[in-house]
């Protein structure tokens, strides 16, 4: 049993109240704000005081600690990721050994920075994590206690600790395989799926269809085999209608349960009704204009900056995410939250007929009202000065006689879009879809063979290039 130290215990104490206050509905408008002004202050002081570079970041600032609002914090500088990639450990606001984990991001892109978390940290964020899924499990099981397979990317990724210790918290049983590692790989972890009657599985929607396709060639039945009952998909984009397409593939419920990053922790998760909310007593969110940096506000539509309201390891002041959102409410929903949706990566954007569109908007095109799917890649040319995309899906077997697929997506690339395109059947896509999650959904997704492209979209294709090169993904 871990020991909590009376620091940690005392924030904890406090910690339950809050939460308590949040799903009851009652930190809610002037409460909440001065709740978010008082945190926003402390930690603030807290960076300030413990972290060697926002001590140098924050300077010019000091001097209104303890004044600062919602409305006047957007003059405090952003915190990037090219600002944790060059500060490194001198972002911490506590040394390493006085965290409980430490986590590295992939680094597949660039140079990985250091993710460690304190106690604080995994209270805060898994308290409230479990608090949401106990209604998501409950909507599917009822009483029923499934086993869980958590299957990672990494052993150095906080998804297994994170979402073991949530599995732990709701007395669920957790199996932590690595499907991509070359110890457990793709054959072991679809053995321990039936062996041990695995129910839930939580993984990326990318490794969800490509563990269908391991099935496939290690000669399981996954109906007869299998007896999974629920998907939990986090780690890429996931449109509603990737989300019916994985349902009609696997016969199971399927949740986009979370959205966090290796930096920032767990930002949101869904509801019970398949929503998502965020988490006004750990963050302040703010919504930004990606090309003018101009706060939009706490709502709408644009890239998301987050402040970490909680004194854990790495707290980050105005991190800017590079995910595109938009953030509204539902007066409706189950949690007293509003509700985010994830629209993709800002470098995940793409001009196509000099319009430039999301990831999401890519990915709607192509998988509305498409079942069984089991990948797809797009393909960007302009040889005669205009742009033509080639689309090409991987099935099932059965839906290959069915050419209704590509008239339709034709159809609505035609209607989104306005541009010339061909859609056809692949049997097998480039392995180079297989990487979504450890590089970017455009360097798995999308060839653009024009001649205009940043250097930052070359160097990602090349780190999913050679990932497949090393054979860090398998299904045979």
């Amino acid at each position: 049993m871990h020991i909590i130290n009376e620091e940690n215990q005392k924030f904890l104490n406090s910690y339950k109240k809050v939460v308590k206050k949040f799903f009851d509905g009652e930190l809610v408008d002037n409460e909440l704000e001065n709740y978010q002004n008082q945190k926003l202050n402390e930690i603030l002081e807290y960076v300030y005081n413990n972290s060697k570079y926002y001590k140098n970041a924050l300077e010019a600032y000091k001097n209104k600690f303890g004044s600062y609002t919602l409305q006047t914090m957007k003059e405090l500088p952003f915190t990037t990721k090219e600002t944790l990639r060059d500060a490194d450990i001198d972002i911490l606001s506590q040394p390493i050994h006085k965290n409980a984990y430490y986590y590295e991001t992939t680094g597949t892109t660039g140079k990985a920075t250091p993710c460690p978390r304190s106690m604080i940290d995994v209270m805060s964020s898994n308290i409230t994590i479990s608090l949401m899924y106990k209604q998501v499990f409950e909507s599917v099981f009822g009483d029923e206690k499934p086993v869980v397979g958590v299957y990672g990317p990494t052993e150095i990724h906080s998804f297994g600790d994170t979402l073991g210790n949530v599995c732990h918290n709701l007395d669920l049983c957790a199996v932590k395989a690595w499907p991509y590692s070359p110890i457990i790989g793709f054959e072991k972890a679809l053995e321990l799926i039936k062996k041990l009657n695995i129910q839930v599985i939580m993984c990326t929607p990318g490794l969800s269809m490509t563990l269908l396709k391991a099935a496939k060639v290690h000669g399981y039945d996954i109906k007869k085999d299998f007896n999974i009952k629920m998907f939990m998909l986090t780690g890429e984009m996931c449109t509603e209608p990737m989300i019916n397409n994985i349902e009609k593939l696997w016969g199971a419920k399927v949740f986009n349960f979370l959205y966090g990053s290796q930096e920032a922790l767990v930002m949101a998760t869904c509801n019970k009704n398949g929503k998502m909310n965020i988490f006004p007593h750990n963050y302040i969110y703010e919504v930004i204009n990606y090309e003018t940096e101009e706060v939009i506000g706490q709502e709408g539509e644009g890239e998301l900056v987050v402040t970490m309201l909680n004194p854990g390891g790495k707290p980050l002041i105005r991190y800017r995410t590079g995910d595109i959102v938009k953030i509204g409410i539902n007066p409706n929903g189950p949690i007293p939250s509003p509700e985010i949706e994830i629209l993709g990566r800002v470098k995940d954007r793409i001009l196509l007929g000099g319009v430039e569109y999301k990831a999401s908007d890519i990915e709607k095109a192509i998988m509305t009202n498409i079942a069984n799917c089991l990948g797809y890649q797009m393909i960007i040319d302009n040889p005669d000065g205009l742009d033509h995309v080639e689309i090409k899906i991987e099935m099932l077997e059965r839906e290959y006689e069915n050419s209704g697929i590509l008239q339709e997506i034709e159809k609505r690339f035609n209607e989104y879009f306005n541009i010339k395109n061909t859609v056809s059947f692949s049997d097998e896509l480039n392995p180079v879809i297989y990487t979504g999650s450890l590089v970017s959904w455009k360097a798995a997704r999308i060839i653009d063979k024009r001649t205009k492209k940043a250097a930052y979209d070359d160097l990602e294709r090349m780190s999913a290039k050679d990932i497949i090169s090393k054979e860090v993904i398998k299904t045979k």
